[in-house]
């Protein structure tokens, strides 16, 4: 299976991070990763049929002792203990659950196998009509005031999320760690089709260079509204 993927979209890289998480749940033998062709890079997994179904039928998003289970997968990488702490980019009223029940709503009736990188739907909970908040490391689905000269809090404008990649960037957090902090920036790297570990060490940066497609990949945070939002990555 093999997608074309913005490496500066890090919600879009994060998710391939979940699809990777998933195939290797699968099969621990299997190879991810990124190829490149000209400018496009294509993300290549083996089949993922069987883990897709999983996600088409599971249940809501549903919290634990220590944090969130979904479809069989335990998600507390946000916690203090957990792999990415900084990357618990929500706060206020919002809650780890309820950004994830957001998403899972807003899902519908798709299917990760067909629509994973193209659904997009409102972020609401239920029918409601007040926004509780979305998981903003898809820069596909949020804004910057500054860039866009005027406050869509404002205007009233609603906005739409890829539920999938929030959801599959949820998964792949949980296994693999991030680079950074929000006043520096979160750094990632691209890997080439590879076993898990390698995976894991070339994204983060600590494997040999050889097994990388690219550099260094820099997302700074922004602000949407009251809502603090990855940015599209720099190369480093």
């Amino acid at each position: 299976m093999e997608w074309d993927i913005d490496p500066r979209n890090p919600g879009e890289v994060f998710a391939c991070a979940g699809l990777a998480h998933l195939a290797w749940r699968e099969d621990r033998a299997a190879e991810t990763g990124f190829e490149r062709d000209g400018h496009r890079r294509r993300f290549v997994t083996p089949d993922l049929s069987v883990p897709f179904e999983r996600l088409a039928q599971a249940p809501p998003p549903e919290e634990t002792e220590d944090g969130l289970r979904f479809a069989c997968v335990k998600l507390d990488w946000w916690r203090e203990w957990g792999l990415n702490p900084e990357l618990k980019i929500w706060a206020g009223n919002q809650k780890a659950l309820t950004i994830h029940e957001n998403l899972f709503s807003a899902i519908g009736d798709s299917k990760p196998s067909d629509y994973w990188l193209e659904h997009r739907a409102p972020p609401d909970v239920k029918g409601k009509t007040k926004r509780r908040g979305i998981f903003n490391v898809d820069t596909d689905c949020t804004w910057n005031a500054l860039e866009m000269g005027f406050s869509l809090n404002e205007q009233k404008i609603k906005m739409s999320c890829r539920p999938w990649v929030g959801l599959l960037a949820s998964v792949g957090l949980q296994a693999f760690p991030v680079q950074g902090s929000r006043e520096d920036g979160f750094r990632y790297r691209l890997w080439r089709p590879s076993s898990m570990a390698v995976a894991i060490a070339a994204f983060g940066g600590h494997g040999p260079g050889v097994y990388s497609t690219d550099g260094l990949f820099v997302s700074k945070t922004g602000k949407s509204g009251e809502n603090t939002v990855l940015r599209r990555a720099d190369s480093a």
